[in-house]
C-alpha cells in the first residue's frame, strides 16, 4: 500500500466496536472512503445514513472495493467470513481482525499463507474516543500498511504495537480492563453511599477521580507508585485506605485477575 493513495476502508460488522470504528473514521476521513456491511442490512443502512457513508449491499462487493478490510465480528465468525471473502481478497489488501484469541496463523489458514493480516485488540472505550488498541501483524504487512492501520485506530484512542505472543496478556489488561475499572468505580460509589453521599453524586465523584488519576499517569510521565506517594501523607487518611486494600490482597487479586483472563484468552485461541 503506497502512502499517497487514498485508502478505502471496509468494515464488516457494525456492533459496538465496529460502529465505534466507523464513527471515528467518518469523523476523520472522507465518508466516501468508508463502506460498511452487516448481516443485518437494516442496521448497516441506518448507521451509514447517520454518518453519510456507504452501506455495501454485498460483503464481496465491499471487499472488492476496499484496501483495508476490518473484521469487526465475533471470534467464532472470523473463519467463516474469511472463507466467504477469500476469493475476493486482493494481494495488496490488508485484513484487520479485532477478535480476541484468534491468531494470525489461524486466520491465514482461511485467507491464505501470504495474506496481509493485522491482529488487533481494541477495547470498548473506543466508543467514546478513549480506546486502547494493541496491534501485531503477519510478515507480509509493510510499514506503510501498519501506519494505515494505526491511523484507523488512532481515530478512537491510543495505539501500541507489540509482538503477537503478548496478545493474550494484552486482552487481559486492556481488553478486559474496562470491566475491572467499572468494578472498582462501583465499589467506590457503594463506599460513598455507605458514608452518606447521594448515589448520583458519588458516581460522578468516583468516575471523575479514576479518569483524573488515569490522565495523570499518562500525561505526567511518572509511575503510579510515585503519584500515589504524592497523595499519601504520613499518618493521613489515604494510607489508612491503602492499608485496608493491601491487607485484603488488592494488588495480588488484580494481578490474579489479569493472569486468569490471559489464560482464558489463550484457551479460546487454542479452541
Amino acid at each position: 500500500m503506497k502512502k499517497q493513495e487514498t485508502v478505502r476502508v471496509g468494515v464488516i460488522g457494525t456492533g459496538n466496536m465496529g460502529g465505534a470504528l466507523v464513527r471515528g473514521l467518518t469523523a476523520n476521513f472522507p465518508p466516501d472512503t468508508i463502506s460498511i456491511y452487516d448481516i443485518d442490512a437494516e442496521k448497516a443502512r441506518i448507521l451509514a445514513k447517520d454518518l453519510s457513508t456507504s452501506p455495501a449491499d454485498d460483503i464481496k462487493n465491499l471487499v472488492d472495493n476496499s484496501h483495508i478490510i476490518v473484521l469487526a465480528v465475533k471470534p467464532d465468525k472470523i473463519v467463516s467470513v474469511l472463507e466467504e471473502i477469500k476469493s475476493h481478497i486482493k494481494p495488496e489488501c490488508v485484513i484487520v481482525s479485532i477478535a480476541a484469541g484468534i491468531t494470525i496463523a489461524a486466520m491465514q489458514k482461511s485467507a491464505g499463507p501470504g495474506a496481509k493480516i493485522v491482529r488487533t485488540m481494541p477495547n470498548t472505550p473506543a466508543m467514546v474516543g478513549q480506546g486502547m488498541t494493541t496491534i501485531c501483524a503477519s510478515e507480509a504487512v509493510t510499514a506503510d500498511d501498519m501506519a494505515a492501520v494505526q491511523g484507523i485506530f488512532q481515530c478512537v484512542g491510543r495505539v501500541l504495537e507489540l509482538p503477537e505472543k503478548l496478545m493474550d496478556a494484552v486482552t487481559a489488561v486492556s481488553g478486559s480492563g474496562p470491566a475491572y475499572a467499572y468494578t472498582f468505580i462501583q465499589a467506590m460509589v457503594d463506599g460513598g453511599v455507605k458514608m452518606g453521599i447521594p448515589r448520583d453524586k458519588a458516581l460522578i465523584m468516583a468516575a471523575q477521580t479514576v479518569l483524573g488519576a488515569a490522565t495523570m499517569v499518562l500525561e505526567s510521565g511518572d509511575d503510579p507508585v510515585t503519584l500515589r506517594g504524592r497523595v499519601t501523607s504520613p499518618g493521613g487518611t489515604t494510607i489508612e485506605g491503602i492499608h485496608v486494600l493491601e491487607r485484603a490482597g488488592f494488588s495480588g487479586i488484580v494481578m490474579d485477575a489479569v493472569e486468569k483472563a490471559a489464560m482464558k484468552s489463550k484457551k479460546l485461541g487454542e479452541g
